[in-house]
């Protein structure tokens, strides 16, 4: 291909061969509609277009057969009104830039992927360009070449400040919008050291560089040797470590190895554990966040949104991110701890060698991971059929001497409609031994009677402890967070004595997040007397009724709340100078939640920021700055898969488990 963008008048160029593997003389392609096309060779006909009159179906006719196309096409590509996340359009060719995919069809789509890209592209003086495969600049022209396979081309261009340096046979660049050296160091300085660890654990990086780019919308796009990220995004501190690792392990998962949707997106999950979860492995953090998925997935699936992993495409709102990344990464763990993480490295080798650069569904990745256990296959593919997962309770626990130590039976309940078959780890605190030992059970039944012969007396038992098996939380085991009440259908307590624009900017909050979270409904204070007793709840601000009878609700040994204010620890925040933000869950599974606030500017920045910390249960925000200057996660209070088997409580300490690595 050459390509030419003409940024003012929004046009493209293009004079573009394609070769094919047999002589044909027929060509059939798709393009988009807003350009003037010629074939070289042969006739054109117009097959079809399509009915938003975006792109045109088009058949070549050739006298003689031939193993090339050749194609001019030239005009202002049509693109639809449809933005993504972050309201970036679906293409853009204009003087602040371009960005095309094959979304919009502005290379031509034939039925098949293509194995080999040579493009060249001349762009606007001082203008850069991005795509896929190898950067080669020589002054006169700059060109993109690959020969690993592809399904989609991309281009984007605009005035970019480009940084780089070499990692072995790897060229590792940022492009900047506006020129920041620190900034681009901070990356640089990184991705060699990811690349390396994902090569060493799945096989070789299978591009010829890796670059992030900077978008002037806020996105997070993973494409094959490089990533799209917004310029907020990229400029927050935290993106290095989360961020970065999950975008370059998508060179292996999603852009290596290539989703079949229509047969479930297994890429997300398995990214998502590969990259986020290995993160906070790597700081002893990995049980909180596995704590965190799963709140995420009982609660949005508690709510009716659940779906089988076979039916995740994508993510496009916080339920289906809670399946197709929260529940997913959460079955990859479990089948991790199945088989060991020498047989689980093993696996993923064995996907990336068995299927790079093809098409597969989650069934053909499991199967890769699992290899020929068809039994085990048997298994775990009902956890992609099924929606649900395991709700587990304890019957009985019952404790007996024996000659030679005691003896220990626990009989376990699922609750839910028909039983799931998984390992379930079981950690019994031993008297004399500081650190519990944990069994592994096998559990295929609705209920079922485990039982274990002790060396010594047991002082505590704890289901789960680690949370490693992908399950619905008891609502005991839920720490009193914000997303127990986003997920399910608590009632917004508006304050109705508040002055007219703290009230009004109540109602927007309120109206912002029902249309993320369709379950929210909202009640004025005075008619909260109607609320059914159970039934959750979020308080909205200082002045609201309900707050009075409810803030003993908020009492812990390190909180009180106050009528303007509250102590947290050996602080004292004042409604006047922050925004407050507790959760409260009952032993019964009640969810309260206050939010104090009474500025409008600063109810609209928690209009914003909070659906981000929706696994947090206490906040506090700087009024001016907005920033966070309380940020914790609540333990529980009454987790009913734990149990003291004797008088003086007993700590529990779990074994320490090794990162996920190939070292």
């Amino acid at each position: 291909m050459s390509v030419s963008v003409l940024a003012e008048s929004g046009e493209i160029v293009a004079e573009d061969t394609i070769h094919v593997d047999r002589k044909r003389a027929v060509f059939e392609f798709i393009l988009n509609a807003g350009y003037a096309v010629r074939a070289v060779d042969g006739t054109l006909h117009v097959i079809a277009t399509s009915d938003d009159g975006l792109r045109t179906a088009y058949r070549v006719t050739l006298q003689t057969a031939t193993d090339a196309l050749k194609l001019h096409y030239q005009g202002k590509p049509r693109f639809s009104e449809h933005t993504s996340p972050g309201g970036m359009p679906q293409g853009i060719v204009s003087g602040d830039g371009v960005y095309l995919d094959a979304s919009s069809a502005w290379y031509p789509l034939f039925d098949n992927d293509f194995d080999k890209l040579n493009m060249v592209v001349k762009l606007p003086d001082g203008w850069q360009s991005v795509s896929i495969g190898r950067h080669l600049d020589d002054g006169d022209r700059v060109s993109w070449s690959t020969d690993r396979p592809h399904d989609e081309l991309y281009l984007i261009a605009g005035r970019f400040f480009r940084h780089a340096r070499q990692h072995r046979d790897i060229e590792l660049s940022v492009w900047l919008l506006e020129d920041d050296p620190l900034l681009a160091d901070r990356y640089l300085a990184l991705m060699g050291d990811y690349i390396d660890h994902y090569s060493r654990l799945i096989g070789d990086y299978p591009y010829a560089k890796f670059a992030v780019v900077e978008n002037r919308w806020q996105t997070g796009f993973g494409m094959p040797s490089f990533t799209l990220l917004g310029s907020q995004v990229l400029r927050l501190p935290f993106i290095p470590y989360t961020s970065l690792p999950h975008e370059i392990l998508h060179n292996w998962w999603g852009n290596g190895v290539w989703v079949d949707y229509a047969s479930g997106n297994w890429s997300e999950g398995l990214t998502a554990y590969m990259a986020d979860h290995w993160m906070q492995e790597r700081q002893g953090k990995a049980e909180q966040y596995r704590l965190k998925a799963l709140q995420r997935y009982s609660n949005f699936a508690a709510a009716g949104h659940d779906l089988p992993l076979l039916a995740f495409t994508s993510r496009h709102n916080d339920a289906s991110q809670s399946i197709g990344y929260s529940k997913s990464l959460m079955v990859f763990h479990m089948l991790r701890n199945e088989l060991g993480d020498t047989a689980f490295i093993e696996g993923l080798r064995r996907l990336w060698q068995q299927h790079r650069f093809t098409r597969i569904g989650f069934d053909q990745a499991l199967h890769a991971i699992i290899g020929d256990d068809e039994q085990l296959m048997v298994r775990y593919r009902t956890w992609l059929q099924r929606t649900g997962a395991p709700r587990l309770r304890i019957d009985s626990i019952e404790v007996r001497p024996q000659p030679l130590g005691y003896h220990l039976a626990i009989t376990i309940t699922q609750d839910q409609d028909g039983p799931f078959d998984f390992v379930l780890p079981i950690a019994v605190t031993l008297e004399g031994r500081p650190v519990a030992k944990v069994f592994q059970a096998r559990i295929d039944r609705a209920k079922q009677t485990l039982e274990f012969d002790l060396p010594q007396r047991p002082l505590r038992i704890d289901i789960d402890p680690a949370y490693d098996v992908p399950r619905l939380l008891d609502a005991s085991e839920q720490p009193p967070a914000l997303n127990r009440l986003f997920g399910g259908a608590a009632w917004l307590v508006l304050p109705g004595a508040a002055p007219a624009a703290v009230h009004d900017a109540w109602m927007r909050l309120a109206a912002q997040w029902q249309a993320r979270y369709p379950g929210l409904r909202t009640i004025e204070d005075h008619d909260a007397a109607m609320l059914n007793p159970t039934a959750d709840r979020l308080i909205l601000g200082w002045d609201n009724a309900l707050l009075t009878g409810a803030s003993a609700l908020f009492e812990r040994d390190d909180q009180t709340l106050k009528s303007r204010g509250a102590d947290i620890g050996s602080e004292t925040f004042s409604a006047d100078t922050s925004s407050i933000v507790l959760v409260n869950s009952s032993r019964e599974g009640l969810t309260t939640g206050f939010i104090g606030a009474d500025r409008p500017d600063a109810i609209a920045m928690l209009a914003r920021k909070l659906p981000h910390y929706g696994s947090y249960g206490r906040l506090v925000f700087d009024n001016a700055s907005g920033a966070a200057q309380v940020k914790d996660t609540l333990t529980p209070r009454y987790p009913a898969l734990s149990r003291q088997l004797v008088d003086t409580p007993t700590p529990l300490r779990l074994p320490s488990r090794d990162e996920l690595s190939a070292d």
